[in-house]
């Protein structure tokens, strides 16, 4: 399932429960720090959930590895190793998939 938005920022409320994972091929942001109404609705659709929001990692010009996310005003900020990299306001895709019961 696939939920498309204006931007990925009013998505997230939690941005301490996300991080952006940049691997060699991609850039996605993974965690369960979305806003109550989002988790709310891919709960009562897939019980058991996982989402991710791809980015372009071209866009980004990160090195790969695993950043926290905060936010500070109007911009969100990717961190790694005491360093803060803005990611842009842009339109974003949501992936939900069920997640596999343990």
């Amino acid at each position: 399932m696939q939920l498309e938005a204006d931007g990925f920022y009013d998505l997230i409320n939690t941005w301490a429960e996300m991080q952006l994972v940049v691997t060699e091929d991609s850039a996605t942001i993974i965690g369960y720090g979305y806003t109550y109404e989002i988790a709310g609705a891919f709960t009562m659709l897939v019980f058991d959930w996982e989402a991710s929001i791809p980015l372009s990692k071209e866009s980004l010009g990160l090195s790969e590895g695993s950043y926290g996310l905060i936010r500070e005003g109007d911009i969100v900020y990717a961190c790694k190793d005491q360093q803060a990299y803005p990611l842009p306001y842009r339109p974003a895709t949501v992936e939900v998939v069920s997640a596999p019961e343990e």
